[in-house]
C-alpha cells in the first residue's frame, strides 16, 4: 500500500485587500534538482479545482482571484511523497517546495509509482515503456512498430499521414542511413528503454531535421546505489533461417559515480528483395531482385557520470560497433514484346562483402548557476564511420528458351571505401525569469567525408580499370546554428515560440570527373505553440513549425551502382534540402481521446526517380529535387483501459495529398489516403505477470509526393511471462503473421508507367529469455546530450 505523508504549512495573513495576486514558486527534490512536470492541484472555496504542471525548471505560477481567501495546494510527483500547503493570501506569494522520495523498503517490499502508458501533451506524445511487460524481449525496432502514432515498415519510420521522422537517442540524433538505423534499432532491447517521446512540434532548441518531427528514445539510467543489470538471449527465426541475439547491460552507482555499460551481439540470416516494372508503349520489362544475406553485428557502449557538486555534473560515453552483412543478389530481368511474349531474359548475380565500423565519443558538462533554475550545459561529440565493400557482378542474357546469347556475358568487380568524420559542439542556457522561461544556445558541427568506388571489367583472370564507372569523391559540410526560445504560463494558457537560424557551407569535389560544386546558405526555422486548458478534462493546442530533410551523403555522391547491365543508380551532388511547414490544431479529452486537424506543406521535395527512355533499354535511377506537395487531414487517437485485463491504444488518420511535379516529364499526383492501427495488451492473470499482445495496422492506398501506393497491412502476436518475482522474463513474438507488410508504389515518368514493390520478407518468430540481477531499481533517470543530426545521413 502506498504511504502518503502530507506536510501542512499554514501561512495566516490577517489583512484583506481586493487586489488580485499570484502564487508562484519552484518544486525541487532534496538534491535541489527541479522536478519538471510535478503536478499542483489547486483548491479554493469559491471556484472549481484546477490542476497545473510545473515547467521544465520546476517553476509554476497560479493567478489567484482575490486576497483574504483560503487556498489548498496539493503537490505531487511520481516517485515522491505528496505535500499539501494551506494558504491565505494578502499579496504575491513565492514558495520553495521540497519533495522527498517516496520509495521505501517495508520488509523487502518496494513502494513505487508507475507512469501512465501514454501521456498526450501539446507538443508531443510520451509512451512510457519502463513498466510495460508486453514489450519485454522485443527489440526497439519491433517495439516502435507497435506504438500507435508510429509506422515502421522496412527501413521507413514515419508518423502516419504526416511523413518521416528523425530519431534521437537521449536527445542526440542517430546519424545512420535508414538501413543501418534499422539494424541499430534491432540491436537495442526494448527493456533498456524508459520511454519514447513522439515530438510533433520540436522547439527551436532541437535541430531542424525531420520533416514530420522527432522521435526521442530515452534509455534507462538507474540511480539505485549498488549494481544491477540484465542478460538477454533470443532465438530468432527469419523465413527458413535461425538466428540469435545476446545482450547484456550493467549499472553501478556508488556515491558521486554512476557507471554503465551495454554489449550486444546479433547473428541471423534473412532474405530480401524488390520488384521493378517498366511499361513502354510497345514493350515492357519486369525485374525481380532477391537477396540472401548474413548479418553479424557487435555493439558495445559504456559511460560514466560524476557529480562534481550538488549543482554540477560531468559525463563521458563511448560506443563501438562492427557489423558485417554479406551475401548475394540474384536479379532476373524479363523483356516482353508488344504481345506480352518473352523477348529475352537478362540475369545478374552479384556477391557482396561489406564491413563497417563505427566509433563515437561524447563529453558533457551541466551546472546550475543559481537556485532559480538557471542552467548551463555544454556537450561535445565525435563520430567516425568507416566502411569497405567488395562486389563481384556477372550479367548474362538468355533467349526465351533459356539458351545463352553470346557474346552477352559481362563481368564487373568493384571495391568501395567510405570514411566519415563528424565533430559537434553545442551549448544551451536555460534562463527562467518572472516574465517567461527563456532558453538560448548554439551548435557548430564539421563533417568530412571521403568516398571512392573503383570498377573493373573482368575478362578471364584479368581486371581492367573502368574510369567511366569509377568515382572518387570528397564532401565537406559545416553548419553553425543559433536559437532562442521562450515559454510562458498564464493561468490556463501556455505560450511558446522560438526561432532557429542555421548557416551552412558545403563543398563537393569528384577527383575522377574533376568536377566540384559549393553552396553557402542560411535558413530560418520558426516554431510556435499556444495551449489552452479549458478544465481538468479538455485542452486545446495550436502549433506551427518549419523542418528540413537533408540528403544523405550517399545521395550526394555522384557514384554509379550497377543493378544490371542495363540499369544503374547514380547519386546527385547538386541535390538540395527539402523544407516542410507543419500546422496542427489538437483537442485532448482526459488523456484518452485526441482529435487533431493537420496540414503540411513540402517545398523543394526530393525523391529517387527512375528515368527510362523509349528508344533504349537503359534505365537510370537518381535523386532529384522536383516536387512541391500539400497535405491536410484529421487524426483520431483513443486510449482504452477501462477493463482491468485489457489495454488498447488506437489511431485512425484520414488525409488528402496533392503532389505537383516541377519536371515536365514526371506526372504529378493527388488523392486521398488513410491509416488505422490498434495496439492491444491482454493480462491473463490478476498479478499481470502473464500477458498477450495483438497489434495491427492497415495502410490504405495513399499519395506520397508523386507516388501512388497500394494498400498493405501487418499483424503481430506476442506472449509474455514474468517469473521469479520479475527477475526472469520469457517472451514469444510472431511478427508480420501473414507476410503482408510490403509496400508497392506507382509513378509515371516520360509517359512510362513504373511500379516498384518490396518483396516483403519480414515475417519472423523470436523467443527471448531475460534475467535481471542486482538490486531492484527504485527509479530511473535520463540524460540528454548533443544533437548530431548528420549521423543519420551516413
Amino acid at each position: 500500500m502506498r504511504q502518503i505523508i502530507v506536510l501542512l504549512s499554514v501561512v495566516l495573513i490577517n489583512t484583506f485587500c481586493f487586489a488580485q495576486h499570484s502564487i508562484s514558486g519552484t518544486i525541487r527534490d532534496e538534491a535541489a534538482t527541479p522536478l519538471a512536470g510535478a503536478t499542483i492541484e489547486f483548491y479554493s472555496s469559491s471556484q472549481a479545482a484546477k490542476i497545473i504542471a510545473a515547467g521544465a525548471s520546476g517553476h509554476f505560477r497560479i493567478d489567484a482571484p482575490r486576497t483574504g481567501e483560503k487556498y489548498l495546494l496539493q503537490v505531487s510527483a511520481i516517485g515522491y511523497r505528496d505535500q499539501a500547503l494551506a494558504l491565505q493570501l494578502q499579496g504575491d506569494t513565492v514558495l520553495s517546495i521540497i519533495l522527498t522520495r517516496a520509495g521505501t523498503l517495508l520488509k523487502d517490499v518496494t513502494v513505487t509509482s508507475k507512469a501512465r502508458l501514454i501521456e498526450i501533451k501539446p507538443d508531443k506524445t510520451v509512451v512510457n515503456l519502463a513498466d510495460n511487460m508486453t514489450i519485454v524481449g522485443n527489440s526497439l525496432a519491433e517495439t516502435l512498430g507497435k506504438i500507435p502514432g508510429l509506422q515502421m515498415n522496412g527501413d521507413r519510420i514515419a508518423i502516419p499521414g504526416k511523413g518521416e521522422v528523425q530519431l534521437m537517442q537521449d536527445g542526440r540524433l542517430i546519424q545512420l542511413s535508414q538501413k543501418d538505423l534499422v539494424n541499430y534499432l534491432k540491436s537495442i532491447p526494448a527493456g533498456n528503454v524508459s520511454k519514447i517521446e513522439i515530438i510533433t512540434n520540436p522547439s527551436a532548441a532541437y535541430d531542424a531535421a525531420g520533416n514530420a518531427g522527432l522521435i526521442n528514445i530515452i534509455t534507462k539510467r538507474s540511480k539505485q546505489q549498488g549494481y544491477n543489470g540484465s542478460i538477454q538471449a533470443s532465438y530468432k527465426h527469419w523465413q527458413r533461417h535461425p538466428g540469435m541475439d545476446i545482450t547484456g547491460n550493467i549499472n553501478y552507482n556508488s556515491g558521486k559515480w554512476s557507471l554503465y555499460a551495454n554489449a550486444n551481439m546479433f547473428r541471423t540470416r534473412h532474405k530480401y528483395g524488390f520488384r521493378w516494372e517498366e511499361y513502354y508503349p510497345d514493350r515492357s520489362w519486369i525485374m525481380s531482385d532477391t537477396g540472401d544475406y548474413k548479418w553479424q553485428d557487435v555493439m558495445i557502449t559504456a559511460g560514466a557520470d560524476y557529480r562534481l557538486s550538488q549543482k554540477s555534473q560531468i559525463g563521458f560515453s563511448a560506443g563501438f560497433s562492427r557489423y558485417f552483412e554479406g551475401g548475394a543478389d540474384y536479379v532476373r530481368n524479363h523483356f516482353y514484346n508488344g504481345q506480352g511474349q518473352t523477348d529475352s531474359v537478362l540475369t545478374t548475380y552479384a556477391t557482396y562483402i561489406p564491413l563497417a565500423k563505427t566509433q563515437s565519443y561524447n563529453l558533457y558538462y551541466k551546472t546550475k548557476l543559481d537556485t532559480s533554475g538557471k542552467t548551463l550545459s555544454v556537450d561535445g561529440s565525435y563520430l567516425t564511420f568507416y566502411r569497405t565493400d567488395e562486389s563481384d557482378v556477372t550479367a548474362r542474357t538468355f533467349t526465351p528458351e533459356g539458351e545463352p546469347v553470346d557474346p552477352s556475358t559481362a563481368r564487373f568487380y568493384n571495391n568501395t571505401l567510405q570514411n566519415i568524420n563528424i565533430y559537434a559542439l553545442k551549448a544551451d542556457m536555460e534562463f527562467p525569469t518572472s516574465v517567461a522561461k527563456l532558453q538560448w544556445g548554439g551548435k557548430i558541427n564539421f563533417i568530412d567525408t571521403y568516398n571512392n568506388m573503383r570498377y573493373y571489367r573482368v575478362t578471364g583472370t584479368d581486371k581492367n580499370y573502368d574510369g567511366q564507372l569509377s568515382n572518387e569523391y570528397k564532401y565537406t559540410e559545416n553548419t553553425q546554428a543559433l536559437y532562442v526560445n521562450g515559454s510562458r504560463e498564464s493561468g490556463s494558457w501556455t505560450f511558446q515560440a522560438g526561432l532557429r537560424g542555421e548557416l551552412t557551407q558545403t563543398s563537393g569535389y569528384s577527383y575522377t570527373r574533376q568536377q566540384g560544386n559549393k553552396n553557402n546558405y542560411i535558413k530560418l526555422f520558426p516554431n510556435a505553440l499556444v495551449n489552452f486548458k479549458k478544465d481538468d478534462q479538455n485542452s486545446f493546442a495550436l502549433s506551427y513549425n518549419k523542418r528540413v530533410r537533408r540528403p544523405t551523403f550517399w545521395n550526394l555522391n555522384p557514384y554509379i551502382s550497377l543493378l544490371t547491365a542495363y540499369s544503374y543508380y547514380e547519386g546527385n551532388p547538386f541535390l538540395q534540402p527539402e523544407y516542410n511547414s507543419n500546422f496542427q490544431l489538437q483537442h485532448n479529452y482526459k488523456n484518452k481521446l485526441t482529435n487533431a486537424f493537420f496540414a503540411a506543406l513540402t517545398n523543394n521535395g526530393f525523391d529517387d526517380i527512375t528515368i527510362a527512355r523509349v528508344d533504349t533499354n537503359f534505365v537510370m535511377r537518381t535523386p532529384k529535387n522536383f516536387v512541391n506537395s500539400t497535405r491536410f487531414g484529421i487524426s483520431e487517437t483513443y486510449n482504452f483501459s477501462t477493463i482491468p485485463w485489457w489495454q488498447s491504444n488506437n489511431l485512425f488518420s484520414l488525409y488528402y495529398t496533392s503532389g505537383r511535379s516541377r519536371l515536365d516529364y514526371v506526372e504529378g499526383r493527388k488523392g486521398w489516403g488513410a491509416y488505422a492501427s490498434s495496439s492491444n495488451n491482454f493480462f491473463l492473470n490478476s498479478s499481470k505477470t502473464l500477458s498477450a499482445a495483438l497489434n495491427f495496422w492497415y495502410q490504405f492506398p495513399e499519395v506520397t509526393l508523386v507516388n501512388q501506393s497500394d494498400a498493405y497491412y501487418n499483424v503481430d502476436l506476442g506472449l509474455n511471462a514474468q517469473l521469479m518475482k520479475d527477475k526472469l522474463s520469457l517472451n514469444a513474438n510472431l511478427q508480420d503473421v501473414f507476410g503482408t507488410s510490403g509496400a508497392s508504389y506507382t509513378t509515371v515518368v516520360n509517359g512510362i508507367r513504373q511500379k516498384y514493390a518490396v518483396l516483403q520478407l519480414n515475417r519472423n518468430f523470436s523467443l527471448t529469455l531475460i534475467f535481471k540481477f542486482g538490486k531492484k531499481e527504485l527509479q530511473t533517470t535520463e540524460h540528454t546530450n548533443s544533437n548530431q543530426e548528420e549521423r543519420e545521413r551516413i
